[in-house]
């Protein structure tokens, strides 16, 4: 006779693979294991091969403009080749492969072209989670933080680990997490289908439509100019606390520490976003970014520019689940995962070009204080855009929306 205990095993875990919500998750864990890897060391690889502030921001560049032109283009696959199941893998095992060069040269043009396939497969991978985790939460977009979340909480496990790992092994050994993380995304991302029964639009007349919305072209053009000073910043953060007296684990642990303070911010967004409104929110966000650029221009101890990672970590997490929640509103129909990706070329694209470029070339000028100090005066231009684009909703009260847990 069966043994009943062994059915009720197998009951639970068929309903687990079969819940697209908890794929969202395990596609969010893989996915931030890989970018608390990366972003936090990569400068650090970068200076390790020899290369000055300058090449350094180069690279930046190089890796957020692939990034760029993948994210709309991955997009517009996603939402034409929905339910196929190698949307996620193949973007995915590009970026491994890629990266997998990456680790195994030193000459400089060699790395610029990994990074840049690297960048390109691995901006195929968010936009299209992300549009796959909004459908699981239906129209309370705001709930979309507590799939995002475990992004966040595997990203602190993650930098901890490699800042770990790198002053055990040396900082080449970030591939060793990076590349299997990214493989992992994309096997999960083969449960992954879309279960939308929006009409398909032809070719890239999707990614037509997003940049035909002009609501949604006003709001990402000024939610590109906070990222872009925050961009500035972050791409020699790490750096800065080397150059004042940081080992590689407290690296770790001042991205982690921003991490962490996204974990209960993104849990609680949607209970935030009712009594606040998802405007207020963004533009709430936005203005911590400024006071972390105050605060990282102003402090030189290696602990307390540590510490300044908590307001990055308030403003990134309000501002990301806040501008996918605000896209994904205002998406045309059938054009979900391009809304996203054009949010995403802009946001972690397009800023991330224009911040290390300008920030690298300000760096040699003014010196990394000085260059944050300037970045602190766009964020606060960034928040005057906001506030003035979203004025209309930041008065209305807000209401609540009331709809199952996925």
């Amino acid at each position: 006779m069966p043994d009943p205990r062994r059915y009720d095993r197998a009951v639970v875990y068929l309903l687990f693979l079969r819940s697209q919500a908890i794929r969202a998750r395990l596609g969010y864990v893989a996915l931030y294991t890989a970018v608390g890897a990366l972003f936090p060391y990569i400068p650090v690889y970068y200076s390790s091969l020899g290369l000055d502030l300058g090449a350094i921001g180069l690279l930046a560049a190089i890796f957020s403009a692939a990034g760029m032109l993948g994210s709309p283009l991955w997009g517009a696959a996603g939402d034409r080749l929905g339910r196929s199941r190698a949307v996620l893998l193949i973007p995915a095992t590009l970026a491994a492969l890629a990266f997998g060069a990456l680790a195994l040269t030193r000459t400089t043009w060699v790395v610029g072209i990994a990074a840049a396939t690297a960048s390109f497969g691995m901006a195929g991978v968010g936009p299209v989670l992300d549009a796959r985790a909004l459908e699981t939460v239906q129209d309370d977009r705001s709930r979309f933080g507590r799939l995002r979340v475990w992004g966040s909480i595997s990203f602190i496990a993650s930098a901890l680990f490699v800042g770990w790992l790198a002053d055990w092994a040396g900082i080449r050994s970030l591939f060793i997490v990076l590349i299997p993380a990214l493989l992992v995304t994309g096997i999960v991302g083969l449960g992954l289908r879309s279960r939308s029964d929006e009409p398909t639009l032809p070719r890239l007349g999707s990614l037509a439509a997003v940049f035909r919305s002009s609501l949604l072209m006003r709001f990402v053009a000024a939610a590109l100019v906070v990222w872009t000073a925050n961009s500035a910043i972050n791409a020699f953060f790490s750096v800065y606390l080397v150059r004042i007296g940081a080992p590689s684990t407290l690296v770790g642990w001042a991205w982690a520490i921003g991490a962490a303070v996204e974990v209960p911010l993104m849990f609680a967004f949607p209970v935030l976003s009712r009594r606040l409104g998802l405007e207020r929110l963004i533009v709430i966000g936005a203005a911590f970014f400024v006071a972390r650029a105050a605060a990282v221009t102003l402090v030189t101890d290696p602990l307390l520019a540590t510490f300044t990672m908590a307001l990055h970590g308030a403003a990134f997490s309000l501002m990301l689940v806040g501008c996918v929640a605000y896209v994904s509103r205002h998406a045309p129909s059938g054009a979900a995962a391009s809304a996203q990706g054009v949010l995403s070329a802009m946001i972690f694209g397009l800023s991330m070009i224009i911040g290390p470029e300008l920030g690298g070339l300000l760096a040699g000028r003014l010196g990394l204080s000085g260059m944050f100090a300037i970045a602190g005066v766009g964020s606060a231009a960034g928040v005057i855009g906001l506030a003035w684009l979203l004025a209309p909703a930041l008065g209305r009260v807000p209401t609540a929306v009331t709809v199952p847990e996925a």
